[in-house]
């Protein structure tokens, strides 16, 4: 059975009320101190959570590929587009277990306990200790007061991101 995310809790940030709803794969924009950049978003209602498991699914990820599009009302999306979607997706969480909490940081899933993070994504360059969604955990204002202030962003933004 493939693997795919699906909402962990409703802590530090969530907006979403549903159950059991696997995730959107990201749709950052150009402004992640949004929380395009750093929140996960439900295929059902379309509403952002920070945390998400790593569960098995009895739908195959070309399935929830095309549902993604239809929800998100894509017209110009092909059959191989939302099949190379759903190969990079099962390579993307090959590497986490069933039942771990993963992130999204600037177009990567991290696990929630990683440390020493140098990471160059879509929009920035990332140097952290720990993630801002771990220190949360503890601190719940912490995330959206780093990654949410947009001089976060601004000051790491790539100079070729474009």
């Amino acid at each position: 059975m493939p693997k795919f995310l699906f909402k962990a809790n409703n802590d530090v940030l969530s907006f979403c009320e549903c159950e059991n709803e696997p995730a959107m794969s990201s749709g950052q924009m150009d402004c992640p101190w949004c929380g395009c950049g750093w929140l996960i978003t439900c295929s059902k209602c379309s509403k952002a959570f920070t945390y998400a498991e790593i569960k098995e699914t009895d739908v195959p990820l070309i399935e929830l590929g095309r549902r993604e599009v239809e929800r998100r009302g894509l017209t110009s999306v092909t059959k191989k587009e939302i099949e190379d979607w759903a190969l990079a997706m099962q390579e993307d969480l090959a590497k986490f277990s069933v039942g771990q909490i993963v992130i999204y940081l600037d177009g990567e899933y991290l696990p929630i306990d990683e440390e020493n993070i140098q990471l160059e994504g879509w929009y920035a360059r990332h140097d952290l200790v720990r993630l801002p969604h771990y220190e949360a955990l503890k601190n719940p204002q912490l995330l959206n007061d780093k990654l949410g202030d947009s001089s976060y962003w601004l000051s790491r933004e790539l100079p070729d991101r474009g």
